[in-house]
Formats: C-alpha cells, sequence, structure tokens
C-alpha cells in the first residue's frame, strides 16, 4: 500500500506539462514546418494571400461604389 500511495503523490505533484502525450512526435513536427516558413515556396504562399486579399477588397469597394451611387436623395414637393 505504501508503493500506492507514494505513486499517487508522485502523479499529483507532476504538473500537467510534464507530461508528453505525442510520444515525442511534436519536436519532429515542428522541425519539418519550421522550414517552411523559408525559401521561395513561402514567399509564394504569403503573394497568394495578399492577392486574395486584394481580391477580396476590390470586391468590396465595388459593392460600397454599387450602394452608394443607389441612394437617391429627397424630391422637392412644391408647398402652397
Amino acid at each position: 500500500m505504501k508503493r500506492t500511495r507514494k505513486n499517487a503523490a508522485q502523479a499529483q505533484q507532476q504538473p500537467p506539462w510534464d507530461v508528453c502525450y505525442c510520444a515525442g512526435a511534436g519536436p519532429r513536427l515542428t522541425a519539418l514546418a519550421g522550414g517552411m516558413c523559408q525559401g521561395p515556396m513561402f514567399d509564394h504562399f504569403r503573394s497568394a494571400g495578399v492577392e486574395v486579399l486584394k481580391g477580396f477588397r476590390a470586391i468590396l469597394d465595388a459593392q460600397i461604389e454599387i450602394l452608394t451611387r443607389q441612394q437617391k436623395k429627397g424630391t422637392r414637393v412644391p408647398v402652397e
């Protein structure tokens, strides 16, 4: 029984971030993904993302232009 209590006490003292559930895959994935943020491939993807955002901006600008053009001003009514 002393062993069980001792193991339970150790488990309670161990912080949750000390337990690794990824079985060592985390550092490998970090190393693999670390190289993706460099080089011509990353530059291409970043440029493509900028182009997509510019496309959204063009769509929004066109819609704003349409909505502002459709607003009608009040009509004059002759008052006697």
